[in-house]
């Protein structure tokens, strides 16, 4: 017995090794980039870039909360110092004293009559000085006079605190000692930037482990003190984690229901030995050629090709669960292979279709199904039947089995399964699918995470993100030229963040300093205001030089704000990105929101992006593609069931059976939710490939009972296998994996008990007698 089963221990040796030496050369990629959609235009190339490379992905929001809100500021500071020491941050911003401001005071001061906005403050004539002088009088004789007195006097008219007045336009956290909190005091606020903005998974894993430890360290043991962290890189090590949590509880599960199935059905481990040769080998197959394709191989895909267990497994046990001991299995594939290659041939070219998505992640699944199928059906008709006849393998039950084929008397009722047609039709028509927009199942952010990540930011003061305005140049000059000719057509009164408000143009700062009086012009002005104020005739005294410097200044540059307060706030409003500059204006009301919307209809350089919505529309153009795919493989399919069938009117009876099984499951998928995204495209190519399998396999002629009998008990495994599969699936974290599993386990149910119904031949009155 032992030297008949030898070619088939040593078969199964040899997948285990092809399959340990793929997983060991191949590593895999868990960032969500793969399921990015490609840019098509000028809007969809600045939200990528945006995405990959923006200053927003070194941002982590991080808020610290305790139930003993006097505990707040020493663990605060405990934390900053952790943090510190790290050398991870190029900006740690967690209360008005955290930044260094002394470098921004020194070029504002300095550049005070270019950056200020009002006239006034360059108005250096006998009757504005007096009106300056009288309120510089008010204010040195309240407590402010020392700082009054400090600058006062080499400012009289007010350049200075309007140029501060500009910049402070956002709404400042509450403090407590000195840190910021939320409004009700018991959770700090603080804002990190990463030194180096980075992509890869492992590095940003490394700065949230530190950032934890940090925490660790100071929370000096207060029961119930936690830290909330969010920002893209958490989001990314988060959705990393999510990720490969899902995929070792795949792997565990798949592997321990599908054997367990295959067990109860064959009743053999020497069968379950041999069912794993092509799934080892198609599960190799597809690794390898994506890696030689794409360079990487992600581990979405994995993660799927892992819940394929249960449809690659498909042919194999068709094929030994159609054959009986001692039958030769030229006889089996006499009788089934056609069928067979139709099946694994128009499954391929089902879940081939996507392809034509555009997104790498999911051609990547396309093709690991696809290869992986095709694969295993190759490895079940030309290995398998010399491993299965020399170790005399079949399925454990033998001969007709009356119980299962009572159920072929439902049969006689199948013409009632078109009454589902009518209303899932009104369904859909009536109550419409609408197209994902937000990215709601590409996104692996819990909802609960992300709403949290929009508190911080609100208490943080950052203006709302829904709507942005975007200025696009060939230099930083020409862009904030530009925000500076629309921020002059707007009305003054827009709560709006733009670079030009914080930072004019150099042209601008030279026509500012141009209106600055000469040095005998303002010692004219002075000489007459002076003697009719309370002030000594040589208070004013170094004025005169003050603004002859201010005139020769050269404009400030954004190179000149680096490492500033200013200079970080500016990156996030102005920079560049391959090769053009961009500006960005915030609107923070929606009176604002409005003004930029319809300033945008009129002024095409006014570039309006809805980052509510950005991600549906820059998926769009693969819907789209993905929609013509499907519709393009499903006709090559049909078409060639057509040719294969040589019967039209089976092949119209199967056509109409796909038809069905395809509108009850959008109907299905109408009533769980409303939005239809590219996720259910992929996942309907899916059940398309696995319906046909059934249809085919039902609506084969069977000649006698047992044939009958083992056509449906080996489906009925089959399908157990492919629900449980992706029945964990669906159980998943990661948005994506769970509508994958969710369709495609519902599809498949519905696929069976629908073929079962329409493509079997309705047993006679005579058939039916006897097997009662």
């Amino acid at each position: 017995m032992t030297r008949k089963r030898l070619p088939l221990l040593l078969a199964l040796l040899l997948s285990i090794v092809v399959a340990a030496l793929t997983f060991a050369s191949i590593g895999l990629r868990m960032d969500m980039q793969a399921f990015l959609p490609r840019p098509h235009d000028a809007r969809s190339h600045f939200l990528l870039d945006e995405v990959t490379h923006g200053a927003n992905q070194s941002l982590i929001m991080a808020s610290i909360t305790t139930p003993h809100p006097q505990d707040l500021p020493v663990i605060a500071q405990r934390f900053h110092h952790a943090l510190s020491s790290t050398d991870l941050f190029s900006l740690i911003l967690d209360g008005p004293a955290a930044l260094n401001t002394q470098k921004d005071q020194a070029l504002l001061f300095a550049h005070r009559y270019g950056l200020a906005p009002h006239d006034q403050t360059r108005n250096f004539s006998a009757p504005a000085l007096k009106k300056d002088f009288d309120r510089l009088y008010d204010l040195l004789q309240t407590a402010a006079s020392p700082l009054v007195e400090e600058i006062g006097f080499k400012d009289p008219t007010g350049a200075y605190p309007d140029t501060l007045a500009a910049l402070s336009t956002s709404t400042q956290p509450a403090t407590m000692d000195g840190f910021w909190v939320t409004p009700d005091h018991h959770s700090t606020l603080m804002l990190l930037q990463l030194r180096h903005t980075s992509l890869d998974t492992a590095s940003l894993k490394e700065s949230y482990h530190r950032i934890t430890d940090a925490f660790e360290r100071s929370h000096l043991n207060t029961p119930r003190s936690r830290l909330t962290l969010t920002g893209s890189p958490v989001f990314s090590v988060m959705a990393a984690h999510s990720l490969r949590h899902d995929m070792d509880r795949l792997a565990l599960l798949s592997l321990l229901l599908v054997a367990g199935v295959l067990y109860w059905r064959f009743r053999s481990l020497w069968v379950l030995a041999t069912i794993a040769v092509p799934f080892l080998l198609s599960l190799s197959a597809s690794m390898l050629v994506l890696k030689l394709l794409f360079g990487w191989v992600h581990g979405i895909a994995l993660g799927f090709g892992m819940t394929m267990l249960g449809v690659s497994l498909d042919y194999p046990v068709l094929l030994l669960g159609h054959r009986d001991r001692g039958e030769a299995i030229s006889v089996v594939l006499n009788r089934i292979g056609p069928s067979l290659k139709m099946a694994a041939f128009t499954a391929t070219v089902s879940l081939s279709s996507m392809i034509f998505c555009g997104l790498p992640g999911l051609v990547q699944l396309g093709l690991f199904s696809a290869i992986g199928i095709m694969t295993a059906a190759c490895v079940t008709l030309w290995i398998m039947p010399a491993l299965v006849t020399q170790a005399d393998l079949a399925t454990y039950h033998q001969g007709p089995s009356p119980a299962l084929l009572r159920w072929e008397g439902l049969r006689r009722y199948r013409r009632f399964c078109w009454l589902v047609a009518p209303p899932a039709l009104a369904l859909l028509v009536l109550c419409p699918f609408k197209a994902e927009r937000q990215g709601e199942v590409l996104n692996p952010i819990p909802a609960t995470l992300q709403a949290q990540d929009r508190t911080l930011r609100q208490q943080l003061g950052a203006p709302s993100l829904s709507v942005i305005g975007v200025l696009q140049g060939t230099s930083r000059d020409h862009v904030l030229e530009d925000e500076e000719r629309l921020l002059a057509q707007l009305p003054p009164s827009l709560s709006l963040e733009a670079a030009a408000s914080l930072l004019p143009s150099p042209a601008r700062q030279e026509e500012r300093q141009r209106a600055l009086p000469s040095r005998d012009t303002l010692q004219a002005a002075l000489q007459s205001t002076v003697p009719n104020t309370p002030f000594q005739p040589d208070s004013f005294a170094a004025l005169p030089g003050e603004i002859t410097h201010a005139q020769t200044l050269p404009p400030l540059t954004l190179s000149d704000l680096d490492g500033t307060a200013l200079g970080h706030r500016l990156q996030f409003l102005l920079f560049a990105r391959q090769q053009q500059w961009y500006g960005v204006l915030l609107p923070r009301t929606d009176h604002a929101r409005q003004a930029l919307i319809e300033h945008a209809q009129h002024d095409p350089s006014l570039m309006m992006i809805s980052l509510k919505t950005a991600v549906g529309d820059l998926l769009r153009p693969h819907i789209e593609r993905a929609a013509l795919g499907l519709l393009l493989g499903t006709s090559l399919a049909l078409g060639a069931l057509f040719l294969f069938l040589r019967n039209t009117r089976r092949a119209l009876r199967l056509t109409l059976t796909l038809g069905l099984i395809m509108i009850t499951l959008l109907a299905i998928l109408r009533l769980h939710t409303p939005i239809f995204s590219i996720i259910h495209l992929v996942a309907l190519a899916f059940v398309l490939g696995v319906a046909i399998d059934y249809a085919l396999f039902f609506g084969r002629p069977q000649l006698d009972d047992a044939e009958r009998t083992r056509t449906l008990r080996t489906l009925l495994t089959c399908n157990i296998m492919t629900v449980l599969s992706f029945g964990i699936l669906a159980s998943c974290e990661t948005p994506l994996l769970h509508e994958l599993g969710l369709t495609i386990s519902i599809g498949t149910a519905l696929s069976l008990g629908t073929s079962f119904l329409l493509m079997g031949a309705r047993p006679s009155h005579h058939e039916e007698h006897r097997t009662a």
